[in-house]
């Protein structure tokens, strides 16, 4: 390791005092604030997954593409195929996950939104990073990763296709689209499929690690008036996935999902320069629901309980989505651009849950029974939201914007019986299955900042947001009893809340690029299960608990003149949490983790890009007293520190770079470390991808 830190050092030394000509470098174009500008120019701490990203990668889900961007934790729970994403240490239900600018909501998960698109239907990722609730809404805590696929093309007609293999599950995935302009009309018809066996680590093969997926998608639009478009699309995903454990004690628990899929219909109307004081102004109308049928297999032991038993609890449910969004942006003035809009919402959850336990000793009649419940519900949201910019004398521009969310909630049926062997049938009562009722919260939060960029290419920025979440149909007045222990609903429940302040400085030109952050988070009113009674293996939810986030988020590269590129991604945070009783630090979080390389690229010819990547993967220790179940140190869960190497070759080649050729080798010294408790992650393997286009 000695080895390679020292000759990373000397290639930055040597290629920075090799020359210090001006190099160009390109403008990346994002739309965090809901329009489009140079990355340089926005506000917000952003990272982008680039569509020449994602054509080289091998990653097998949307998860793995993200990994390596600063402030980012991806959530392996041994479920391989639906990666959940953490953001600056807040947990995944934290995290906002949006397609095409519109939310996947979750209303029965503990785990948080799963990330439920194929990679190669992607053009890009936008990943915010700190709250953004004022443009986007509920769940932005931790940040939002907002997924643009893509579209239509620039000749009439086009394709493109991908063939990859990945030896970490030894598994191969194919895709495939057709797409083109003709005469006004902009379409795309897109197909994936990806198949994934058992993932494969230096302690063996993963249980219940398979999986598989399909995606399928369809885009058309048209332009009319030069202004004016209107188009339709449709999207739909689905899976069969499985997760399992390598944890000591829990090697016979298991959950399948025989199918987890999402459906999508929308269509909207964009209209451009409608006047001088009105740039822009689109609607959006969708239509999505997601399926989840799911089995979770508890296998409690003697060595657990005083009352060994067998426990399947079977899942089946439906979330049914109806959206609405108006944009509209105004240029108030020479110095004022401002963006206003309205989002609707509604939500409704069809939850069928079925449990089966079975004690190993047949005297325990009382655990030997068949429980059927169901819960119907359905929640919407009105909210209005404003952010604008003022540009302001000395090259400063001043940002600004609230939001005011309205959200009503109602579980209209919470019924089921329970009947065991001996015949008997027990009508259920609120304390077995939940409850009926409705609430509602109003939500208001709030944005500033300033931007200098009195220097070519150099913007420095402060800003303060606000985030929000507002609590889940489960988390309200649904019973959960998932994994063998019970969690109660809370129909009381107030929205969990953020403050954050960053400081940030981008650069780039000479070759040299610079992303940095600072920044402190303040989390209140967070929801938590709190043990409903000593010794009682039963919780319920309550606003009990706030958190401290303070770190700081780094990305530094520099191209050489002579195609060398040192680069360093990493982020350095600590996260402390507290409920009263708990007040610590070990929240699972490294301080220090990140990635670090070296790249040399290279054009051969006409036909040829050539391009090496040789860089760690690392995490410094890490300790969670936050898990009172999976206890590996004195007061909680603890991984150690370890780091990887690796290595990654592209070609690009024809006579517009149309096909590309990568291969990566991962974990060279085939290191054993986990970033979860449930696995430990791959060993030494290999990876190759090729795409073309045509």
């Amino acid at each position: 390791m000695k080895k390679i830190i020292l000759t990373f050092l000397f290639i930055t030394f040597y290629s920075i005092s090799y020359g210090q000509e001006h190099i160009e470098t390109t403008a990346v174009k994002v739309n965090a604030t809901r329009i489009e500008k140079e990355l340089l120019e926005v506000p917000a701490s952003v990272s982008i997954i680039t569509e020449d990203d994602i054509k080289r990668s091998s990653a097998r889900t949307v998860g793995e593409l993200l990994q390596d961007i600063p402030g980012v934790q991806v959530i392996n729970s041994g479920g391989q195929g639906l990666k959940r994403i953490s953001l600056r240490g807040e947990g995944a239900n934290r995290t906002l996950i949006l397609i095409d600018g519109q939310q996947i909501v979750e209303n029965k998960s503990m785990d948080g939104t799963a990330l439920m698109i194929d990679p190669n239907l992607i053009e890009r990722i936008e990943v915010i990073r700190g709250p953004a609730s004022v443009l986007y809404g509920s769940n932005a805590i931790g940040g939002i990763i907002n997924i643009i696929t893509k579209k239509g093309g620039k000749e009439p007609v086009e394709g493109s296709l991908s063939l990859a293999y990945n030896g970490a599950s030894a598994g191969h995935s194919e895709s495939g689209s057709i797409y083109g302009s003709v005469k006004g009309f902009d379409y795309r018809i897109s197909a994936s499929y990806n198949e994934q066996g058992q993932l494969r680590t230096p302690i063996g093969l993963v249980p219940y690690s398979s999986f598989k997926q399909q995606n399928y998608s369809a885009y058309l639009a048209y332009n009319f008036m030069q202004n004016y478009k209107v188009g339709a699309s449709y999207d739909y995903f689905n899976s069969d996935i499985s997760s399992g454990s390598q944890s000591p004690g829990y090697e016979n628990f298991f959950v399948k999902m025989p199918e987890w899929s999402r459906q999508k219909a929308a269509l909207f109307f964009e209209a451009k320069n409608i006047a001088s004081f009105m740039p822009k102004l689109r609607i959006d109308f969708f239509y999505q629901q997601s399926h989840k049928d799911m089995q979770n297999h508890v296998d409690i032991n003697q060595d657990v309980v005083w009352m060994p038993s067998i426990i399947d609890n079977y899942a089946d449910n439906y979330n049914t989505q109806y959206g609405v969004q108006l944009q509209t942006d105004w240029q108030v003035s020479d110095h004022t651009y401002i963006i206003a809009g309205y989002e609707f919402n509604y939500n409704i959850l069809e939850a069928d849950t079925n449990v089966d336990s079975t004690p190993y000793d047949p005297s325990w009649t009382l655990m030997s029974y068949f429980k059927h419940s169901r819960n119907k519900g359905y929640e919407y949201s009105h909210a209005l939201y404003a952010q604008g910019e003022s540009y302001l004398p000395l090259d400063f521009t001043l940002h600004y914007g609230v939001r005011w969310t309205y959200n009503y909630a109602n579980m209209q049926v919470a019924d089921g019986t329970q009947v065991y062997d001996d015949g008997t049938v027990e009508q259920l009562t609120p304390a077995d299955l939940g409850e009926t009722g409705s609430s509602q919260v109003n939500a208001p939060v709030f944005a500033a900042g300033i931007t200098w960029t009195g220097v070519e290419n150099l913007s420095i920025r402060l800003n303060y947001s606000q985030g929000f979440r507002s609590p889940t149909l489960q988390e309200r007045y649904i019973l959960s009893s998932m994994g063998g222990g019970t969690i109660y609903p809370n129909p009381d429940l107030k929205p969990e809340t953020s403050n954050n302040v960053e400081f940030g400085i981008r650069y780039s030109d000479y070759g040299v690029s610079i992303d940095t952050v600072y920044f402190v988070s303040i989390a209140d009113n967070y929801i938590a299960q709190v043990p409903l009674s000593a010794g009682v293996n039963a919780t319920r939810y309550r606003n009990v608990s706030n958190a401290l986030s303070h770190g700081a988020e780094i990305q530094i590269g520099y191209l050489s003149p002579i195609g060398i590129k040192p680069y360093i991604n990493t982020t350095i945070m600590q996260r402390r949490y507290s409920d009263g009783e708990i007040n610590t630090w070990d929240t699972g979080v490294p301080l220090v983790s990140g990635r670090a390389g070296v790249i040399y690229q290279h054009t051969f010819n006409d036909f040829v890009d050539f391009k090496i990547d040789v860089f760690s993967r690392f995490s410094s220790e890490v300790k969670d007293s936050l898990d009172t179940v999976h206890k590996e140190f004195a007061n909680g869960l603890y991984y150690d520190p370890w780091g990887t190497l690796n290595f990654a070759v592209g070609v690009d080649f024809g006579t517009e770079r149309q096909f590309s050729l990568s291969a990566e080798v991962y974990n060279l010294l085939n290191e054993l470390y986990r970033t979860s408790v449930d696995i430990y992650e791959p060993g030494i393997y290999g990876a190759v991808k090729f795409a073309a286009k045509f």
